[in-house]
Formats: structure tokens, sequence, C-alpha cells
């Protein structure tokens, strides 16, 4: 799937908000090498460069267009370099202290091949930190793509359409942590209330990620369509200050021996 960079760096507020909670808890230390898996246009890979300023970070995403805008964003910072490559690919071996992924397990579907390369990644001791949209992210989001499609009458263009995304539940993803080897290994989930200033704001912040694989299957005309109805649906989110929703997250960490 190609992504416009530009349009995501845009309006991805929400998932920058809870990578830099991720920054936070992550306890990045001044002399540490990182791996970003899924770093997308960078803008989280610079703040981990900036605090571990004695070592080094190293991106990796398979989209060349965010690879590029990442560049871009790190212009000047010097202890960042970035690899264009799916981290079913990857082969780190003892490398990193951290592997950092903020908003990006959710587009993987091999996720126990990739959690093992990510255990090989580490250097003994080294540590984890992961956030992704947890599974039932948001009602309304599913609620809405479905009577879009229905009140359109596109059923036949999903005929065939599989679902890009895998998202694990909180014990699902702690037995998979826990059969690779990590140990020290804690999952939760964190709600959060979402608000956008009107149904335009929401569906900027959907079609930047959320919603491009429901309308890559669409002609143009067919896919402005589908966003026009999609986005009438969250007017029943209309509060007195906006349009507002829920959100759910997993966060997770763990350690290699």
């Amino acid at each position: 799937m190609k992504w416009d960079a530009g349009e995501y760096d845009a309006v991805k507020a929400p998932q920058v908000d809870a990578g830099r909670e991720l920054v936070a808890l992550a306890g990045v230390r001044e002399d540490e090498a990182i791996l970003d898996l899924g770093c997308g246009t960078g803008r989280l890979t610079v703040e981990l460069a900036r605090l571990t300023s004695k070592g080094h970070v190293v991106g990796i995403d398979p989209s060349r267009e965010m690879l590029d805008k990442a560049k871009g964003t790190s212009t000047g910072v010097k202890n960042v370099r970035y690899v264009q490559a799916p981290a079913q690919s990857m082969n780190f071996t003892d490398e990193f202290d951290l592997v950092f992924s903020n908003s990006a397990l959710q587009w993987i579907k091999e996720q126990e091949d990739v959690m093992k390369r990510v255990y090989y990644s580490l250097k003994p001791g080294g540590r984890i930190a992961f956030q992704a949209p947890a599974r039932n992210f948001c009602l309304e989001f599913s609620i809405y793509t479905a009577e879009t499609i229905e009140l359109l009458g596109m059923e036949q263009h999903y005929a065939a359409w599989t679902s890009p995304w895998r998202f694990p539940g909180k014990e699902e993803f702690e037995a998979l942590l826990s059969d690779t080897g990590f140990k020290s290994v804690k999952v939760f989930k964190r709600d959060y209330r979402l608000q956008f200033v009107d149904t335009s704001a929401v569906l900027a912040w959907w079609a930047s990620a959320g919603l491009r694989p429901y309308l890559e299957p669409l002609p143009e005309a067919d896919q402005l369509r589908f966003k026009e109805v999609f986005s009438e649906r969250f007017e029943r989110n209309r509060t007195d200050h906006g349009i507002a929703f829920g959100f759910r997250r997993l966060f997770a960490f763990a350690e290699k021996e």
C-alpha cells in the first residue's frame, strides 16, 4: 500500500501523543543503540536520537515515501540512519539495547516471526517498548465503515477484501512475548478520548492511515463518496466541544535475558 507521507505527518497527532508517552515509559538512556521499528516519518525517531545523544538510532520502515519524509525530518541529526525494509526481513543480531515501535505492529500479520527477529536483534539485557491499537480499538470505526459500505451498495468491491491488520489481545500478546523468550513481560491497555473540531478533521485523520485499506479497492470517484458518507456518520459523536470518540491502545514492555 502506497502512503502519502505528507498527509500522514500532518494529521497523525494522536499517534504521536501516544508515542511520546511510550518514549517516556521506555526509559531511554543517553548511550543506547535503538531500533525504531516502523519509524514512519521519523518524528519520534528524532526524539529518541536526542535522548540517546551518545548512542544512535536506526529507523526501519518498508515505505520509501515515509523514509524520504523521515530523512527530511532528521536533517542535522547525526546519530540517526534509516533502512528501507519490512520488519519481516530484518536480520540484526545482538545490536540494540532497545527496540521501540509505535503504532506499527498492527500492520504486520507475521508477528511471531517478527518478534523472533526483534529478540535476536537485542543485546543480552535489551528490552522492547511497543504500542499499537488494541483489538476492538474503536467501535465507531468498525460500525461506520460497515454502514458506509452498505449505504453505498459497495459490497462487491469488498467481496475478496481481507483486512491488512492483526490486532492481538492483551493475553495473546503476553503469550507471544513469553513464547519468544522475553522475560519481565508487561502488557496493558489504555483508553484515550480523541477530540476533533469537526467531521472534516476526523476524516483527515482516518484517511491518513486507518481508512486507506478501505479506499484502496475503490475508483477515485467512489473513494470521495465513501469518505463523505463515512465522515457524516461521526455527527453522532458531536459534543459541545466538537467530535469525540474512544480509542484503545495496547502497550507492551519486556526484556531479553
